[in-house]
């Protein structure tokens, strides 16, 4: 059996196959199989103790990836475990609206930046590869007045503003991994340049807390890739997994002896550089490799994916930096503390085993590196940083659990608790070195998943969907006894939750199907009164207006950074989203931005929209029916500019929309919908 051309599936079949024939050492056939659960202790990170230290742990690594079944190399190379001077004229400037952030006081990199106190905008353009600076006040008289070119083929991830110091950082992608550069924009026509930082790897996630940025890249090692095309390495390994279906342990154990000999000779001669994440401080300074001292790895092997934590001040200066062996691929931030969450399908060392998340606490602060301070296990899988919250030295999840145990393995090898899937709130504790599990509600939302959560304060609210939308509601002032304490069943689900007052949650996300079972067409808001959180009740609910065979969807479904709300007063506020709706008549085909009017008194009205397409025999178009992108087969032509971002300007008597597209910024008065200026990109 070649196994480098075996697929996932038929490895985990065959491994299934193998142990029922009896497995290694004698053991009770099929034992390998149980499904288990992690300990933490296995998880936990240590320093590394020296290079050599470093290269015996990669070399075991990457022997024991080789030989699991669910994490394989294809012909070719390795297959990664998968898995964010005043240029205004003296004016008077409105009050802008900012990135939409979870948490208070930790800001999240954005495609669109704004400065209240002088009018500006900063938009990243993605198709020029640039930041375009934007004097927006008067709104009509929006024009820009200064360009950062950060290079035609860079990913623009976003970018961070500190209008007090005046200092912007942009966060991009390139050949060389992933870049940060630092800018002084005091004189906003010509920006000034400070500094550059670059890292291996490409891009997680970034926060800014005050003047200090975070910035998390995956690494992968490329040390002993030369072993994909060793024939003695490759040999070795088909060996291994011939003697394993033999149930010979004495030949497996040879076989794995012999193949850590050839990964620790290849470990040994690769050049430090291809083993460890490698970084710069400065333009055109070349990239030097990570001092071992400052890296970081488990108990227990695993894929040699190296996150790399740097802590840098917005200026380019004081930059900090670690690596850590970690597969995670989401990323929460409180003011104090950075957490790595990885779900067990990337634990290749344990794959047949009930879902399971781990979760990696990083302290960090003004000055420094982030520090690790221990591990946790919860049962499930997270849906994405909003399911996780920081509160009171404890962090609360929001998780589910399937019944993947079962669909690999006979039903009596499984904890009956594993074969039944169902959702839990689980609540840790920050102990020095340890996240330690205090309080855990389960058993809601059975044969559902998880859906959209958010934790506020005291309070849990958590969206579970497989037909229709339950919304439940938990009381978390007891972290060690979390209660659930009501529900509300509507049809179709929330993505997204956006509290707006302290009694009113504003939800985005696909409206029912036919009957009130699954989706449908379009994507749906809706208020929830949660003045009472044993009874939590939907007061209103709206959908853009679409013909029956037209389909609507909003980028803010998923991504809360295009989420833009502006309270007017204490009950009311206007809401602004980005909107495509994919239609055959070219007439009702819609690339840009619909705004609400919100009144917690239970009252969601659409106001206006601002179209950002261009029709005219176009080579693309908005979504079709089942959410992905395609030809113009049943859908009218037209150029689709996706659209991305919105900033609602709000002064004494009204209120100016921006709405930021990769083709346009247009102006608009949010009252009237007049177009008061269009600035296109070119």
């Amino acid at each position: 059996m070649n196994q480098q051309t075996m697929t996932i599936w038929a490895l985990i079949a065959a491994t299934t196959l193998l142990a029922a024939c009896g497995g290694s050492g004698g053991g009770e056939a099929g034992s390998e199989l149980i499904a288990k659960r992690t300990p933490s202790a296995q998880l936990q990170l240590k320093a590394v103790s020296s290079c050599a230290d470093w290269r015996g742990f990669a070399a075991e690594s990457f022997v024991e990836r080789a030989l699991s079944p669910v994490y394989y190399y294809a012909d070719g190379g390795p297959v990664p475990v998968a898995a964010e001077g005043d240029a205004t004229g003296g004016a008077s400037a409105p009050d802008f609206t900012d990135t939409n952030t979870q948490e208070v006081g930790v800001d999240e990199a954005d495609l669109i930046e704004t400065d209240s106190a002088r009018g500006i905008i900063y938009a990243m353009h993605r198709e020029t590869g640039s930041v375009r600076v934007i004097d927006a006040v008067p709104a009509a008289a929006s024009h820009e007045v200064g360009r950062i070119d950060l290079g035609a083929s860079a990913y623009l991830y976003g970018q961070y503003l500190d209008p007090v110091a005046q200092r912007l950082t942009t966060v991009v992608g390139d050949s060389v991994g992933t870049r940060l550069d630092f800018y002084d924009v005091s004189d906003a026509a010509q920006p000034a340049h400070l500094g550059q930082y670059r890292v291996d790897g490409y891009y997680l996630s970034s926060r800014r807390i005050g003047t200090r940025i975070h910035l998390i890249a995956s690494h992968y090692f490329t040390g002993l890739d030369a072993l994909y095309s060793s024939e003695a390495f490759n040999s070795g390994v088909n060996a291994w997994f011939e003697a394993e279906a033999a149930g010979d342990a004495e030949r497996a154990d040879e076989q794995r002896a012999e193949l850590l000999a050839l990964a620790q000779a290849e470990a040994n001669n690769a050049p430090l550089a291809e083993l460890v994440p490698n970084t710069a401080t400065a333009v055109d300074a070349p990239l030097t490799p990570m001092d071992c001292a400052a890296l970081y790895r488990p108990e227990v092997a695993t894929a040699m994916a190296t996150l790399t934590m740097t802590s840098i001040d917005m200026d380019g200066s004081n930059a900090a930096a670690i690596g850590a062996v970690n597969n995670a691929w989401m990323v929460y931030a409180s003011a104090d503390n950075l957490y790595l969450a990885q779900t067990s399908n990337g634990w290749f060392f344990a794959p047949f085993q009930v879902d399971q998340t781990s979760v990696y606490r990083f302290e960090i602060s003004d000055s420094g590196p982030a520090v690790p301070k221990g591990a946790g296990v919860v049962d499930g899988w997270l849906l994405n940083r909003y399911a996780m919250s920081e509160s009171g030295g404890h962090l609360r999840l929001a998780t589910s659990r399937s019944d993947s145990c079962n669909s690999v393995n006979p039903n009596e090898t499984c904890p009956a608790e594993a074969s039944v899937p169902t959702n839990d709130v689980t609540v840790l504790r920050l102990d020095d070195n340890a996240l330690t599990q205090v309080g855990h509600v389960t058993g809601f939302g059975n044969d559902e998943r998880v859906f959209s959560a958010r934790f506020v304060g005291d309070v849990g609210y958590v969206v579970t969907f497989r037909q229709t939308d339950p919304l439940f509601t938990f009381d978390l002032s007891d972290p060690t006894d979390p209660i659930l304490l009501g529900e509300v069943e509507i049809p179709g689900f929330s993505s997204y939750i956006h509290p707006i007052s302290d009694d009113v949650l504003l939800t985005i996300g696909r409206e029912g199907g036919e009957g009130g079972v699954g989706t449908g067409n379009a994507f749906q808001l809706q208020l929830f009164d949660v003045s009472d959180l044993t009874n939590p009740t939907r007061i209103a609910a709206a959908t853009p207006a679409i013909e029956p065979d037209d389909y609507a969807y909003s980028l803010a479904e998923y991504e809360p950074l295009a989420f833009t709300y502006a309270p007017a007063t204490d009950t009311t506020g206007l809401l602004s989203i980005p909107a495509q709706i994919g239609s055959p008549a070219e007439s009702r085909a819609f690339s840009g931005f619909i705004t609400w009017d919100i009144d917690t008194a239970g009252v969601i009205t659409e106001q206006l929209r601002v179209d950002h397409k261009q029709t005219g025999g176009g080579d693309a178009c908005p979504p079709v029916a089942d959410g992905s992108e395609g030809g113009c087969t049943s859908f009218a032509p037209v150029y689709y500019n996706a659209p991305l971002r919105s900033v609602i300007a709000t002064d004494a008597t009204s209120q100016t929309l921006y709405t930021l597209s990769d083709a346009f910024l247009i102006v608009t008065d949010a009252a009237t919908g007049s177009e008061l200026a269009t600035l296109e990109f070119e």
